[in-house]
């Protein structure tokens, strides 16, 4: 089936991942599946094995299409001789390559020619029409682009926001773009970002959005009484000041109970905090958690808080509209494409326990509010964010 303007039928697409499947990155895997029930088949290629033990069952059934290829486990001997195979069959696109690697030797595009040999011959071997891989920076998208200029299939890549495009974008970010067919971005205050920082011509930027399933994130008509919040516990996500906002909430004589879903690096310090505002009976941190056991917690809350410092395009928060759960999170980057402030939830600024603890106070005080913008909330999803229109656009993307 073509969905493109072109006629032309994509069948096979290979995924360039640098560590498939993580618990944080359901929206890769919901992309994946998505295609698949468009008629595309995808074969995977992960660079690393997950080290979470605990996996979402629908990873699971895509276990028979993900292909580990450690650069670790393949033999100099064997490497040697994919260069030669390339050398051989593919001359002037390996020699071009070769010289292009070898220019850019102090940002590691040598060291990644070295190995992107053994994706390009797995990749030519399953018959891949097109190479797609997540975040500006990854190593994955670095071997993708060299993968491509090997063996000619073309290549696209999405960035996502905070990490690979405003804090640690890759030196060759521009370089990336150049040798893509496109680069994919998930909202339009990225696409202005990477033009104006990067250079990047407008007509070379597709916003695409991630999405999400709505007709797997659905509400339920249960009594809800829950302050939510999903996110990796990372100080760029901001759980510190919904931890100081809820304190001012206690103070107010406010009664809530408040559960923060993720895992990270932050973890020690928020119970710590936890403790000192005295808000262990209050707040409760339940770790990661697989795709169904987040969706019975949307079921149960009153409302979705986020009050991320930076963002690209948080999934969290359209996963939660879908199931008519009110949202507060931060006036940052993307969001308010999403999120439009007193319509279908609330727009704080970053860092402002004060005014995080007034919005959460409004929720918990009006129902008629927060149903309002429970219905808003889906609307604005099911029309925008469709996690099927979206891949629809990927794959008229990479047909045309």
């Amino acid at each position: 089936m073509s969905f493109g303007k072109t006629g032309k039928s994509l069948r096979v697409i290979a995924y360039l991942i640098d560590v498939f499947p993580q618990l944080s990155e359901t929206f890769i895997l919901n992309e994946i599946r998505q295609l698949m029930d468009n008629g595309v088949k995808v074969v995977i290629f992960s660079r690393r094995k997950p080290r979470e033990k605990k996996q979402h069952p629908k990873a699971e059934k895509l276990a028979g299409l993900v292909l580990y290829l450690s650069e670790d486990d393949i033999s100099t001997l064997r490497k040697a001789w994919l260069h030669f195979y390339f050398l051989v069959t593919s001359p002037i696109r390996y020699l071009k390559t070769f010289l292009f690697s070898c220019k850019k030797k102090a940002d590691g595009t040598l060291w990644s020619f070295k190995q992107s040999v053994i994706y390009a011959r797995e990749i030519k071997r399953v018959g891949a029409q097109h190479i797609h891989s997540h975040y500006a920076a990854s190593t994955a998208t670095k071997y993708a682009m060299l993968v491509s200029m090997l063996t000619g299939i073309p290549y696209t890549f999405t960035a996502h926001g905070w990490y690979d495009i405003f804090t640690y974008p890759p030196q060759d970010f521009g370089l990336r773009v150049k040798k893509a067919k496109a680069v994919v971005t998930v909202s339009d205050f990225n696409k202005d970002c990477i033009h104006q920082r990067f250079k990047v011509p407008l007509e070379k930027i597709k916003v695409i959005h991630c999405g999400v399933d709505v007709s797997y994130f659905t509400p339920n008509t249960r009594e809800r009484d829950l302050i939510l919040s999903v996110a990796r516990l990372h100080p760029v996500k901001g759980l510190r000041y919904l931890i100081e906002a809820c304190y001012i909430v206690k103070k107010r004589g406010l009664d809530f109970r408040c559960i923060i879903v993720g895992e990270g690096s932050e973890e020690r310090n928020l119970r710590k905090l936890l403790s000192e505002r005295g808000l262990d009976g209050n707040i409760e941190l339940v770790g990661a958690k697989i795709q169904d056991e987040i969706l019975k917690y949307y079921h149960k809350a009153k409302m979705l808080v986020l009050p991320s410092i930076a963002e690209g395009l948080p999934v969290t928060l359209m996963e939660a509209m879908a199931c008519k759960v009110p949202v507060i999170a931060t006036r940052v980057c993307g969001i308010p494409e999403l999120v439009e402030d007193g319509v279908n939830g609330f727009l704080v600024p970053p860092k402002d326990p004060q005014k995080l603890a007034d919005a959460i106070e409004i929720l918990l005080k009006d129902p008629e509010l927060c149903r309002r913008f429970g219905e808003e909330g889906r609307r604005k999803v099911e029309r925008e964010f469709n996690l099927e229109k979206q891949v629809r656009k990927l794959i008229e993307l990479w047909e045309s």
